[in-house]
């Protein structure tokens, strides 16, 4: 075992778009959407209700109940509101559940949480969850010592199924959960996943959806679909700007090529879900309502009912839908794919980048965010260029990141050689044996992941990598901890877990004139893998 380190850095780190438009859509998504590019149109400063009365009766779900559809829609706009002021004064992951707002509002207003289960895949998205579920009036301790986690946590709230913050896990989670409810003969067995296309990128969510349709566990899995895949999506890769999914692309075609499906088109396809003797007097009729081509083939093929697409945003459709779906007695388990718009109902999201995805603390009129003035540059930017210069001078050098170019550098990287980098999507176990596949064959490759994704590919660096002792360049940002993100992110594990395996070389700069030299370290080391762990965060400003 060889290391390299350097000690101060072993542990602690330093510290107008317009909504989706199918091919053909419902009347009422229609009105909405004008009203909503209108709004956008009209600029800032931007401003929510004077007052949230609705909002201000909910202490629980059930306080929903006595509500109409109309007091949903009030409800969902208050409560949009509501996400983004709190956030501004916190900061936090904002679009991704400005989102989900109407989803979260009608799987509470439908499903009896806790006995039901609702379990949001990886969590960023669950503030409107949060507020819904008595959890209100502690969003200005969001993301800090002591106060709301920024993610689902068991031990915060028994409306909290399951404890998250990594990707793909939810199915899985709610498989288990529909197996004890029905093993121990518990009064409803409603269990639903809410995942977004990606997570749904990531192995582990194939590996449920093929068990789940052939154990035929009663289950429903909401695909959340919001063209979003890695972060940013669109950054310059071997697989152009598209987002980073064969999948993604595929329920895209499904968007274009059938209009949304309302109730009614629901309720004439219903009978799948009914007893195999009602389905065979019905087939000829359901098979007119839904059309020659059938828009949920691969999910069908792994024993899934397909409903959808549907407008996520609307309201007057997934009520109706869920509530058929929750009285239905089959035990198949169903996907119910819904179209969302990423940061929905705030110009400012919907019109960045990145969405204005994770933000720092900013100025609900204008969405412009505090930033801190910064003399130095991150550890992240002096990888990525060190990164390139190292390309420019050798060709063999490629860039490989699961679905975090932003976050890792990559996108940097991509933007200067695009035909070199490889974005696999939320993929981390396919991202390392694929480099060591490339290292074969005499690549040099950089898998850029952060220190606490690296945890899920563990296996492959041992079994692939080590044990071959193939040179494959192992980058970990993120070491150490890493603060609002809490336990699920924090980097701390890295040198006890790498340390354990052996033909390693482990690297850990303490300032930026040793990441740069270690970098180029790794591109010239041949002999065996290399790690190079480094923390978030700005560096000190050493001189070259």
């Amino acid at each position: 075992m060889k290391f390299i380190i350097a000690a101060a850095s072993l542990l602690l780190a330093c510290p107008t778009a317009t909504a989706f438009v199918p091919a053909t859509s419902a009347p009422n998504a229609y009105v909405r959407q004008t009203t909503l590019a209108a709004e956008a149109a009209s600029g800032p400063p931007y401003s929510g209700p004077s007052s949230k009365p609705i909002l201000d009766s909910i202490n629980t779900p059930a306080d929903m109940d006595k509500l109409g559809l109309r007091d949903l829609k009030q409800l969902s706009n208050e409560l949009r509101w509501e996400v983004i002021e709190a956030v501004s004064k916190t900061g936090g992951h904002l679009s991704s559940s400005l989102g989900v707002v109407e989803l979260t509002v009608a799987l509470h207003y439908v499903f009896d949480m806790p006995i039901d289960q609702i379990i949001w895949d990886v969590s960023h998205q669950c503030y409107p969850h949060k507020m819904l579920t008595g959890r209100r009036e502690r969003f200005s301790t969001l993301r800090q010592l002591g106060g709301l986690s920024g993610f689902c946590k068991r031990s915060e709230s028994n409306y909290d199924s399951f404890g998250a913050g990594h990707s793909s896990t939810s199915i899985s989670a709610a498989q288990g959960m529909s197996i004890a409810k029905s093993m121990l003969n518990k009064r409803t067995n409603n269990c639903i996943a809410v995942i977004g296309d990606g997570a749904i990128t990531g192995g582990m969510a194939y590996e449920a959806m093929n068990s789940a349709g052939y154990l035929k566990n009663r289950m429903i899995v909401v695909l959340n679909d919001n063209g979003q895949v890695s972060l940013p999506t669109g950054t310059p890769s071997a697989g152009g700007t598209v987002p980073a999914s064969q999948l993604s692309a595929y329920t895209s075609n499904l968007l274009v090529s059938k209009p949304f499906q309302d109730f009614r088109d629901f309720a004439k396809s219903f009978n799948r879900l009914l007893p195999n003797n009602v389905q065979d007097v019905n087939k000829r009729f359901d098979e007119y309502a839904r059309g020659i081509i059938s828009g949920g083939t691969l999910f069908e093929e792994l024993g899934f009912y397909y409903v959808g697409p549907i407008d996520g945003h609307d309201l007057d459709n997934m009520v109706p839908i869920m509530e058929k779906l929750r009285d239905s007695e089959s035990n198949k388990p169903v996907l119910l794919h819904i179209k969302t718009n990423k940061g929905f109902g705030y110009p400012p999201a919907e019109a960045a980048s990145d969405k204005m995805h994770g933000v720092g603390k900013f100025d609900v009129a204008t969405g412009v965010q505090q930033k801190k003035v910064v003399s130095s540059p991150s550890f992240t930017s002096v990888f990525a260029n060190s990164l390139i210069d190292a390309a420019t001078e050798d060709r063999s050098i490629v860039g490989i990141t699961a679905a975090m170019p932003g976050g890792t550098g990559m996108d940097i990287f991509g933007r200067r050689f695009p035909k070199r980098t490889f974005d696999v999507g939320i993929a981390e176990q396919h991202a390392v044996t694929m480099a060591a596949g490339m290292a074969t064959e005499g690549l040099r490759p950089f898998v850029a992941i952060y220190s606490t994704f690296m945890q899920r590919a563990y296996d492959q660096v041992i079994h692939d990598v080590a044990v071959q002792n193939l040179p494959v360049r192992l980058i970990m940002d993120r070491a150490g901890l890493v603060g609002n993100d809490g336990p699920t992110h924090h980097g701390c594990y890295d040198l006890a877990y790498m340390g354990a395996i052996p033909n390693l070389t482990i690297m850990a700069p303490s300032d930026e004139i040793e990441l740069r030299n270690m970098m180029m370290t790794c591109a010239a080391y041949d002999d065996g893998p290399t790690v190079l762990r480094y923390p978030r965060g700005s560096g000190y400003g050493a001189e070259k």
